[in-house]
């Protein structure tokens, strides 16, 4: 039964396939966020399993993907920028702390990388909404 279970808690942390684009091909920041997507899940199912191998590489890679992203953004605003780094803080505790095994600790990460990201993105689609 416990196999059972991690492979139904496992099967529901991988995400899910990307929607396919019938007009139009993805822009490298659809991409980017993409990966940050496919990354946050593979924390996600790394803290669910107790694998913190993995979920110190997702850590490492979402860190490596934040920076790579703040060349693809044409307008930067103060909050945006304050947001980028909170997420790379974010992204280096739950690193460091998934390195611990500290599970606790690497959750609230996650938690708090989840927020940064929802408040990034509304963030981003007001500031969308008020150039046009």
């Amino acid at each position: 039964m416990g196999t059972t279970l991690i492979l139904n808690i496992s099967s529901v942390c991988k995400s899910q396939p990307p929607k396919k684009e019938t007009s139009k091909q993805q822009t490298s920041n659809q991409l980017l966020m993409r990966d940050k997507l496919t990354q946050m899940n593979g924390a996600l199912e790394g803290l669910t399993l107790n694998n913190f191998d993995q979920a110190q590489e997702s850590a490492k890679t979402l860190g490596m993907i934040s920076r790579a992203t703040s060349w693809h953004i044409a307008d930067p605003t103060p909050r945006y920028l304050r947001l980028s780094k909170n997420f790379q803080e974010q992204t280096a505790d739950l690193e460091r702390h998934a390195k611990e095994q500290n599970a606790d600790a690497a959750t609230l990460d996650l938690v708090r990388i989840n927020v940064t990201c929802l408040q990034c993105h509304q963030h981003m689609r007001e500031h969308a909404d008020q150039r046009k």
